[in-house]
C-alpha cells in the first residue's frame, strides 16, 4: 500500500486487509467521532426517518508493520467514513483505560432491514480495550461491537505540522 492512501471496505475479507495495513490501529485512539443522521424533514413538514447515520471517525496512532519501526510520523491521522450505520453503542466510561485501542476489527452481522422484521447481513465495527475492574484491581480485556454498518472507507491523511 502507498502513503495516503484511499481504502474501501465492503466484505470481511477486504476489511482484514485493510486492518491489517493499519495494525487494527493498535495503541492508537479516535481523536474524533462524528454522528451524521440521514433523517430529514421534508418541504410537507413531514419527517423522513431512515434509522441510518453515517459514522466518521478519526484515528490517530502510529502505522508500523509488526514489530518494526513506524513507516508514518507519529501525528498521523486515518480518517474513516462508515455508510448506512445501525445499532450504535459507544461505550466511553472512565474504566476504559484511556480509551486506548487495542485491536479494531470488522466481523459479519445482521440487523434489522428498516425498521422491518426480517434481517439483512452488514458488517459490524469491534473495538477491544483494557477494562479496570477496580475491585479486583487489575486489567481485562473487552470487546463490543460500535456498531453495524453497509461500508466504509478508510483514508491517510497527510501528516500534521
Amino acid at each position: 500500500m502507498t502513503k495516503q492512501s484511499s481504502l474501501r471496505i465492503s466484505s470481511v475479507e477486504e476489511a482484514a486487509k485493510v486492518l491489517d495495513y493499519f495494525n487494527g490501529f493498535h495503541d492508537g485512539f479516535m481523536k474524533r467521532v462524528g454522528i451524521i443522521s440521514s433523517d430529514e424533514i421534508d418541504e410537507d413538514h413531514g419527517q423522513s426517518c431512515t434509522g441510518l447515520f453515517e459514522v466518521e471517525i478519526d484515528f490517530a496512532h502510529y502505522n508500523y508493520p509488526s514489530g518494526e519501526a513506524p513507516f508514518h510520523p507519529h501525528n498521523q491521522i486515518v480518517h474513516a467514513r462508515f455508510s448506512k450505520v445501525q445499532d450504535i453503542f459507544c461505550d466511553f466510561r472512565e474504566g476504559f483505560l484511556g480509551n486506548t485501542i487495542i485491536s479494531l476489527s470488522v466481523a459479519l452481522a445482521n440487523r434489522r432491514k428498516g425498521g422491518a422484521t426480517s434481517a439483512e447481513p452488514c458488517l459490524g465495527l469491534q473495538l477491544t480495550r483494557h477494562f479496570y475492574l477496580e475491585e479486583f484491581r487489575r486489567f481485562e480485556l473487552r470487546q463490543s461491537q460500535l456498531f453495524t454498518f453497509a461500508e466504509a472507507t478508510f483514508q491517510e491523511e497527510p501528516p500534521r505540522a
